[in-house]
């Protein structure tokens, strides 16, 4: 059950408010084909509203600090197949959240050349998911061919604006959305046609095993009985700060897949505990089903 606070501002007009279509023509062709083997498709959301959708919203808002131009969150529900979002069309930086794409471009370059990653590969894998290692990651980039193979990757797997985004000079650079990220994690969890499911198992178990200090954001929740897979992302630039997390979220009752990203932040701290704050926000909301 909600708080008080935040029940009140879980009403329907927030709701109609905040919900945005989410599903493209691209993406409903992909899913309508059946071609995402776990037969869940992100459904688009009318502005009509629901209840579970308005506490959601509501949950989220108050998290944020109020309504925000800087801050996208997209959750999908795997249980009942319903996406939710606020501004999670936004394109951001994506900074250490690129390492999803980059490993799993890694990934798909050594199968479909026959082989898998070689040890020091597979050692640079772990480190740049597990620990955010930067230098794993930049090393895994070179070795792909850098932001073309991230860009085809991320086209493949039905990410549209992150592959028609301007190319990242370094990776950390690279533009994404809340949506495109749930995107990619709906298809590397479900089953998909243009990466090896094996691929997508070795990674997502890399996302598992993050240090508990990056285990923020969608990784907040602490339970045994709730598996997370994680991974972060922060970094200093322009505006100042981009925080983003992205994973998925399964047991205690829960199963879905979430994003988000926060541009122009303060500082470091600010932006991991409010990312913290809306995971921890978005798991008590969704007790019940997204309908």
């Amino acid at each position: 059950m909600l708080p008080v606070g935040l029940a009140a501002l879980a009403t329907d007009s927030l709701a109609a408010t905040l919900v945005e279509p989410v599903a493209d023509a691209a993406t409903e062709a992909f899913d309508a084909a059946g071609r995402i083997a776990r037969g869940v498709s992100p459904a688009p959301l009318d502005d009509t509203g629901s209840p579970s959708r308005a506490a959601l919203a509501g949950a989220v808002v108050a998290a944020m600090g109020g309504r925000s131009r800087v801050i996208g969150v997209s959750v999908m529900d795997r249980r009942t197949g319903v996406w939710w979002h606020y501004r999670g069309g936004s394109l951001v930086r994506a900074g250490s959240v690129s390492k999803t794409l980059i490993v799993a471009a890694a990934l798909r370059k050594a199968r479909a050349g026959g082989s898998s990653l070689s040890p020091r590969q597979r050692d640079q894998a772990r480190a740049a998911i597990t620990l955010s290692d930067n230098a794993a990651a930049t090393a895994l980039y070179a070795w792909i061919g850098g932001h073309p193979a991230v860009s085809e990757l991320a086209a493949d797997l039905g990410m549209i604006d992150t592959a028609a985004a301007e190319e990242a000079e370094v990776w950390g650079h690279t533009l994404t959305t809340p949506n495109d990220l749930v995107r990619m994690m709906h298809r590397l969890t479900g089953g998909s046609p243009v990466t090896h499911r094996d691929d997508d198992e070795q990674l997502l178990a890399l996302m598992g095993q993050v240090v508990d200090g990056q285990r923020w954001g969608v990784g907040t929740v602490r339970s045994s009985a709730v598996r997370i897979r994680v991974k972060n992302g922060w970094m200093l630039v322009d505006d100042p700060w981009v925080i983003n997390s992205v994973g998925d979220v399964r047991g205690g009752g829960r199963d879905y897949v979430m994003a988000l990203m926060q541009r122009a932040q303060p500082d470091e701290t600010t932006g991991i505990t409010r990312a913290s704050r809306i995971g921890r926000a978005v798991f008590a909301a969704l007790e019940s089903p997204l309908r």
